[in-house]
Formats: C-alpha cells, structure tokens, sequence
C-alpha cells in the first residue's frame, strides 16, 4: 500500500526588531558574492526543514541551514549560488527600506 504524503505546513517568523539578530544581515555566497539580505527564517514541517528567505534584486530564495558554513557579520554560504544576481552595496539600503516597509505591512496589515 503506497504512503500517503502529508501536506506541507509552513511558518514564517520574522524578528520584533530590524535589523535584529539574523534578519537583515549580508548573505554572501562560497565565492563571497553578495545576494542580499536575509529577510525572514521559514520553518516547514511534515517533512522538517529550516531556511533562511534571502531576498535580493527582484528574486527571494530560500537557503536551508545546511547551506550555511558561518554566521557572523555575514552569512556565508557553503555553496555558489547561480540563481541570484550580485548585490551592490548601495542595493543593500533600498532592500533593507522594501524589508521593513514589507515587515511593517505584514505585522499591521495581516492576512487573517
């Protein structure tokens, strides 16, 4: 008899200030690209998984925390990321203002 497959349930948490520990901080890949910044953690279950959402120009990915080799100042990341475009630095304040205008919006203005 084949196994049933659950559906996939979702979280979305975000920290009460920004920057805050995680949240907002620089994502640089293997070969040290900037992506962006980290916006939000993801926590899936059925099956469990743990991601970081980077966002950067036009395009959010997640990044699952076997992906990351260090956290510090930065994220560095143990592997090249193709899918996203280098960031440059002035790029980091405008995605740091969508962040917060984006967070500002989901804490006041929820879907439920």
């Amino acid at each position: 008899m084949p196994k049933k497959k659950r559906p996939m349930h979702e979280a979305e948490f975000f920290e009460s200030k920004f920057p805050g520990k995680l949240v907002g901080k620089e994502v640089l890949d293997k070969n040290s690209r900037r992506l962006g910044l980290v916006k939000s953690i993801r926590l899936e279950y059925f099956p469990w998984k743990v991601s970081l959402i980077v966002k950067g120009i036009n395009i959010e990915i997640p990044v699952e925390l076997s992906e990351i080799e260090n956290i510090g100042t930065v994220v560095q990341l143990k592997t090249k990321i193709t899918a996203m475009p280098e960031v440059k630095v002035h790029d980091l304040i405008r995605l740091r203002e969508e962040i917060k205008e984006e967070l500002h919006d989901t804490i006041f203005n929820p879907i439920f």
